[in-house]
């Protein structure tokens, strides 16, 4: 594999990489317009050697973002849920094609980026809808320079609009008593054992649904978060957490005693239907058997209308946020607290919740305070 760089202006390169023969046994080339300097050159050619290498790029005319977009996504697919491949063509079609699907890659720069992100807030778009178009279009673009298409990211220059995060609110402990309570008080043991383990593990909805009793060790106080169920368009997939890491959570006394009251109503049940359950049975589940799982959807539907009939103005996705806010106003750090709710890094459990850690900043003074100070005698002025 042959490549050539030659320089056609101050900072302005042609790379050349050799593509085999054609079938009328002339030579191709591939060549790409890269602005930088010799190194950022160099590194382009290297690139587009390794990418026809292996079939990633291939002679013809140079690729338009739409092209590019769809063969990132049809290469990111089997590592992401179909749930956000979904979203990710939406977004794409909805938003970034229309503006930007025409342009081929070797003349899209960042001004051209600029100019779509102050279309989209012209549109009356957020600025966290964006930053979500801006996230797309920084990947699809970074896989393009893996790729050899082109030599720098154009969406690195771009300047997306500032968000802020917004305050979370969760629930009262107050509040999701009455929830559970008003749960077990219509016979939903589904809802209420859903409601109280997403208070106490900070769970999210598909990790829940996705709960098979193998995951469940009631000698030891934990359960394995392994799984998340995600549905589109009537259909479910089961597949990795959002994070794609497994964590072990512990369970207290009372919620393990919870479980296993749940397991026995289950087996109950089965038994008074006339069928055993599954050798594997889901932990939320209607049926009798457990064989089949309660659904994201249904779930934070029903915890919806529960919560309007009880005067409890809250999402399911709520618990999770009282999960976080009742453990740090505890005290408990917020690494430990990361590692509960599955967040891939503790900042981004400071970022969210940061308003609850500055709460704590304040007991920490006061403590310190009378640490330091408690034995500081008077003066008397003598």
């Amino acid at each position: 594999m042959q490549g050539t760089i030659v320089e056609r202006a101050p900072g302005r390169w042609l790379i050349r990489a050799f593509a085999g023969r054609g079938s009328d046994g002339q030579t191709r080339h591939i060549n790409r317009t890269i602005r930088g300097n010799k190194r950022d050159a160099q590194r382009a050619l290297a690139q587009l050697v390794s990418g026809v290498s292996d079939g990633q790029v291939v002679a013809g005319q140079p690729m338009t973002l739409a092209q590019l977009v769809e063969r990132w996504l049809e290469d990111i697919a089997p590592q992401r849920t179909p749930r956000t491949v979904h979203e990710y063509r939406r977004l794409a079609r909805h938003d970034i094609l229309p503006a930007l699907g025409t342009k081929r890659l070797d003349k899209l720069t960042a001004r051209d980026i600029d100019a779509f992100y102050r279309s989209l807030l012209e549109r009356g778009l957020s600025p966290a809808s964006v930053r979500r178009n801006h996230a797309l279009l920084h990947a699809s673009l970074g896989r393009a320079v893996k790729w050899g298409l082109i030599g720098t990211n154009p969406a690195d220059k771009a300047s997306p609009p500032a968000t802020r995060q917004a305050q979370v609110t969760a629930p009262a402990v107050d509040d999701v008593i009455r929830l559970i309570e008003a749960a077990t008080a219509k016979g939903d043991a589904v809802l209420a054992t859903a409601m109280a383990l997403a208070a106490v593990t900070g769970m999210r909805r598909g990790e829940l649904c996705a709960l098979r009793w193998s995951d469940v060790d009631l000698e030891q106080g934990t359960v394995r978060v392994s799984r998340s169920l995600t549905t589109r368009g009537g259909q479910r997939w089961e597949g990795d957490t959002k994070t794609h890491q497994h964590r072990d959570v512990a369970l207290d006394p009372a919620t393990v005693a919870l479980l296993a009251e749940r397991r026995v109503g289950q087996e109950k049940y089965a038994g008074e239907v006339g069928v055993e359950l599954v050798p594997d049975a889901y932990v939320l589940s209607t049926y009798a058997d457990g064989s089949e799982p309660y659904l994201p959807d249904s779930l934070g539907r029903t915890y919806w209308r529960l919560a309007h009939e009880v005067g409890v103005h809250t999402r399911f996705h709520d618990l999770r946020h009282f999960t976080a806010t009742q453990a740090i106003a505890a005290g408990i750090d917020v690494r430990t607290v990361a590692g509960r709710l599955g967040h891939a890094d503790p900042a981004i459990t400071l970022r969210v919740y940061s308003h609850v850690v500055a709460e704590r900043d304040r007991a920490a003074a006061e403590l310190l305070g009378g640490l330091v100070l408690r034995r500081k005698k008077p003066t008397t002025g003598e």
